[in-house]
């Protein structure tokens, strides 16, 4: 069992705007939007405080009375390996134990799938968008109704209702020929190398390239092992309800034809989906993030980083995964000395505040002041972010253990070492 589960709270969805222009991430269109705007075209203030400018770090030893304090709370961990790295700014590395150990870093993988995004897509918008090889005459298209999809992991059946909607609306009673999806450069795989299967459909719904309500709305084993299937045969579904009539079957394809457009519809900004995804730890998510932009920019990243370690999936449940904590602090540094670095504070979860940490560090002076993301699977805690030091130096931080007997004691030495860094002042 995989005791992180996903918070399944949808992103927000919205029309296209005429601002917006159309452009392509891997083979998928996407819209982008100028600034700053979010989702109705309201601006969202920054609740939660930004990254401060970064200034080289100093290079000094490690602080021995710090680390022999954070190993003396680590080791009530219950793990039987565990990794810490703590860097703070213009001091340098204070605590490094067992920094280089390659380990199952659970959720905190999701920060290496985000972070590209958050790099060069964070004003992005997925797009749906249905269209057909021929335009409507009477209420007519003689040929094929064509949906488009972007693997946008917020789509639920409600966008699938609207899409329909506006089908209709354009003029379109009749379908002579069939409904085919175009995927274009999206993969089908249901599930990742190195998954439980009793991960599906309980811990993250299947994987696929037409994602509707992160394929749980079913936990048929029929859907379970067709999802794109079932979710195409929803969309038929919300046609016909909307006086939409297809007489040919359904089918699928890479880039099929589509010289008129009928419908679109388009998710919330990819940097507003991000938050979602580390805050709620959403493992469909962040998989659904790794099959839009593929493995470059993930591993672009990571060597720009020099972070290192390996992984087969976006979310951290693959047992074949391995980080080190001082490859998770590099990729942190690397983040909060670029473009990204409010961009991510703003999406991680905070201590006592919100997402996967609302209910830790409270009644502490970590409350509202730590940003991290956590990892939780079977044996396994980490957690790894920002904070800052008794004298306000930002803090980056990465804490991992393997092998737990209890993740919850292992969380609380975690939490009892993260408040050494809240108070430390040398």
């Amino acid at each position: 069992m995989v005791e992180d589960q996903q918070v399944r709270r949808p992103c927000p969805a919205v029309s296209l705007t005429s601002a917006a222009a159309a452009i392509v991430i891997a083979g998928v269109t996407v819209i982008t939007q100028a600034g700053d705007a979010r989702p109705g075209g309201v601006r969202v203030a920054a609740a939660d405080p930004a990254a401060p400018t970064g200034t080289p770090r100093a290079t000094s030893s490690t602080d021995p009375d710090l680390t022999s304090a954070v190993k003396t709370r680590m080791d009530h961990a219950t793990a039987s390996s565990y990794g810490v790295v703590v860097d703070i700014e213009g001091r340098g590395r204070v605590v490094s134990l067992n920094g280089g150990r390659s380990l199952l870093p659970a959720s905190t993988e999701k920060l290496f799938t985000t972070l590209p995004l958050l790099l060069n897509h964070s004003t992005d918008r997925l797009m749906t968008v249905i269209g057909a090889t021929a335009a409507p005459r009477a209420g007519v298209v003689h040929g094929d109704l064509v949906v488009r999809t972007s693997g946008d992991p917020t789509l639920m059946a409600g966008g699938l209702a609207t899409l329909a909607r506006h089908v209709h609306a354009a003029g379109v009673r009749r379908v002579t020929g069939r409904l085919v999806l175009g995927t274009g450069t999206l993969p089908w795989t249901r599930t990742r190398d190195g998954w439980k299967s009793s991960y599906v459909p309980w811990d993250v719904g299947p994987l696929s390239p037409f994602p509707v309500h992160y394929d749980t709305w079913k936990t048929t084993n029929w859907y379970v092992g067709h999802p794109t299937a079932g979710n195409v045969a929803l969309l038929r579904g919300k046609l016909t309800k909307a006086g939409v009539h297809i007489v040919g079957g359904n089918a699928a394809a890479r880039n099929p034809a589509m010289p008129t457009v009928l419908a679109r519809y388009s998710s919330a900004v990819m940097a507003d989906i991000v938050r979602h995804t580390l805050r709620q730890s959403d493992n469909f998510a962040a998989e659904q993030m790794l099959s839009m932009q593929g493995w470059t920019p993930i591993n672009d990243v990571v060597t720009a980083a020099h972070s290192g370690g390996t992984a087969t999936d976006g979310s951290g449940l693959s047992l074949r995964d391995r980080r080190t904590a001082a490859g998770e602090v590099a990729l942190l540094e690397y983040a909060h000395s670029s473009s990204a670095a409010s961009l991510l504070v703003r999406a991680l979860p905070v201590a006592c505040r919100s997402g996967t940490l609302k209910d830790e560090f409270c009644n502490t002076v970590a409350a509202g002041a730590v940003f991290a993301k956590t990892g939780t699977i079977n044996h396994v805690k980490a957690l790894a972010g920002y904070t800052t030091d008794a004298n306000g130096r930002w803090v980056t931080f990465a804490f991992i253990t393997n092998g737990d007997t209890s993740t919850s004691r292992a969380m609380t030495a975690i939490v009892r070492s993260v408040l050494l860094l809240r108070h430390y002042a040398k």
